[in-house]
């Protein structure tokens, strides 16, 4: 749902315009920021580190933004 979200217009939930607006300062700063639809629970090593990542965003409320300590690809 979030994929299709990010690509119509006319929403403009607040977290959509704030992943919007995070996607284009990373591209500023020359990162290529590509989303894809997988199959959650299918082994795959990186979803499986976001959703553990997203996991604890959700439940802890100290986490700072951190987008910037990952690891370009």
């Amino acid at each position: 749902m979030t994929l299709d979200s990010l690509k119509n217009s006319n929403i403009h939930t607040y977290l959509i315009e704030e992943i919007g607006w995070k996607v284009a300062e990373m591209g500023e700063i020359k990162w290529k920021i590509q989303f894809w639809w997988v199959k959650d629970h299918a082994g795959i090593q990186g979803n499986e580190i976001a959703d553990t990542l997203a996991k604890e965003a959700a439940t802890n409320a100290d986490i700072i933004e951190c987008y910037k300590n990952v690891t370009k690809m």
